[in-house]
């Protein structure tokens, strides 16, 4: 090979290099935009709430999708079926423009769970057959394109490989922004955390690109009435012993759930500051006298974004053991939030004691809702 043709050559490939990089470069700033038009649209839609309105219920895009945004195409629902290769193939059949899927094309689908959604990418001839399957809730996808009756299966993002659970507990959406088409995985959940992230998968020039997202960050939101389960039903609990003022021990547990949430480490200090010095002795006794052994302390932190992170962590079983005065009344209360075995939810359970001479009985409990109230911060990288 002459020097010149090697000279060429290095030309030619350090130009592609340069037109990828480019390439890759346009990408990333393209899926940012349509990542900020979506932070946009949230933050017009997204409640304000206060304690006389409700907070927000459902998934991010789904709650703007409701208001047909301009420039923002959900994809279409093409078909809900319970999966065989015999009732797909037939469904193939009918679907506009019909096709034949492949052998690759059924054995991808049958590593899905039964329970199969078959929805169209916009501005695309790719169809995304998703299910959601085990306690996680899952998600599993595969995409396939159709052309010339024929269905061509088509690898799914890179980064969805050994995603490390990432795909469990996220609300997956398609659509497109801007003319541009997305996968968008919504984490908003019903746990305690009060921050979700949208992940956003472009599909650029026949491929996905590399994902950006925009990370929120909630107020709280507070409700004695609106809870995510009947929690009295599902513990069985008996009546509250509180005689002639359980809304006032309902109150009470509001403000420790407030206390609680704003600053796990500092709510037993604020709260012993308000009260007199025979109230504090009192507490003091009761926690002594407690028939309950005391959760660790949570970690004190001058940070506020690792407050609710700490506050999350607080359950039913490793509560937070608190001052509670009704009245003229002192009481021993415990604070954290409800499981159902690995799950950790955002409501809260408040556990009443009242002193009896050597030890402790519960007199009364009270469920506290907790869902995400106004955005406080939304960021995009």
């Amino acid at each position: 090979m002459s020097r010149s043709s090697t000279i060429a050559r290095a030309a030619i490939a350090f130009l592609m290099t340069i037109a990828s990089a480019n390439n890759a470069s346009a990408a990333a700033a393209s899926c940012r935009q349509a990542a900020q038009h979506l932070v946009t649209l949230i933050k017009s839609s997204w409640p304000s709430s206060d304690q006389t309105n409700a907070g927000a219920t459902g998934d991010m895009i789904e709650l703007i999708m409701r208001k047909s945004p301009a420039g923002v195409v959900v994809g279409t629902t093409r078909s809900k079926l319970t999966y065989s290769r015999q009732k797909f193939t037939a469904l193939a059949e009918r679907l506009k423009p019909p096709f034949t899927p492949s052998s690759e094309l059924l054995t991808a689908l049958d590593d899905l769970d039964q329970e199969i959604v078959v929805i169209a990418l916009p501005g695309t001839n790719m169809l995304a057959a998703s299910s959601i399957g085990g306690t996680a809730h899952c998600n599993s996808t595969v995409f396939f394109s159709t052309a010339s009756r024929r269905a061509r299966l088509v690898e799914g993002p890179e980064s969805w490989k050994n995603d490390g659970g990432a795909s469990c507990g996220v609300t997956r959406s398609f659509a497109s922004i801007d003319r541009m088409p997305f996968v968008i995985d919504d984490s908003l959940d019903f746990g305690p955390s009060l921050i979700s992230t949208l992940t956003l998968t472009p599909w650029i020039d026949g491929k996905w690109a590399e994902p950006c997202q925009a990370d929120f960050v909630f107020a709280p939101h507070f409700d004695t009435k609106n809870l995510r389960n009947d929690w009295a039903r599902l513990n069985d609990w008996a009546k509250n012993d509180c005689e002639t003022d359980c809304e006032g021990f309902r109150r009470a547990a509001l403000e420790l759930v407030r206390q609680t949430q704003l600053d796990p480490a500092g709510a037993e200090a604020r709260l012993l500051a308000a009260m007199t010095s025979p109230q504090r002795e009192e507490y003091l006794r009761l926690k002594r006298i407690a028939d309950r052994p005391d959760a660790p302390d949570p970690p004190a932190s001058d940070d506020d974004a690792k407050r609710p992170a700490a506050a999350a962590a607080l359950t039913v079983t490793s509560p937070l053991v608190l001052p509670m005065v009704v009245g003229d009344r002192v009481l021993l209360a415990t604070v954290g939030h409800f499981t159902i075995g690995w799950r950790i939810f955002s409501d809260w359970k408040v556990s009443v004691e009242a002193g009896e001479a050597d030890h402790t009985r519960e007199i009364a409990r009270f469920a506290i809702g907790m869902t995400q109230g106004p955005i406080i911060a939304a960021t995009v990288k």
